[in-house]
């Protein structure tokens, strides 16, 4: 018998796996979303610029869990695309864009985080709860 305030039900590898990938989505476009003040505050000296985008990546990549439940549909698989492509955009440019001055002044970080705000408002923090019986994993 389960004492009061433990978990009930132990997660599956699966399901921890794709609230894992969730998070890790929501963190990253969180951290695309803030301020350039902010990001740079949070990256301190011991971080590059670049590390938001690489973070991001790596999200991303793993998104497909997510995607196949259920949980990205309507307009936030377009804008996760265009996440990436504005992301994929600055790395071409060089190294300017991943600087703290680049994070304040490059346009491109501007629609990046109205772009990511935008992501975030379709992404419930807890899109198991939301669903019958989870994600069926």
């Amino acid at each position: 018998m389960a004492r009061e305030n433990e978990p009930m039900l132990r997660l599956s590898e699966d399901e921890a796996m794709l609230r894992g990938a969730w998070r890790l989505l929501r963190a990253a476009l969180g951290h695309l979303a803030w301020s350039a003040t902010d990001q740079i505050a949070w990256l301190g000296s011991d971080m590059h610029p670049d590390e938001l985008g690489l973070d991001y990546d790596h999200a991303y990549g793993v998104s497909w869990r997510p995607r196949e439940a259920g949980w990205i549909s309507g307009e936030l698989p377009g804008l996760l695309e265009e996440v990436d492509r504005l992301i994929a955009e600055l790395t071409d440019e060089g190294a300017n864009p991943w600087s703290a001055e680049g994070l304040r002044t490059h346009s491109t970080w501007q629609r990046l985080r109205v772009l990511a705000r935008r992501a975030l408002a379709r992404m419930p923090p807890t899109p198991w709860e939301t669903t019958e019986q989870g994600s069926g994993v």
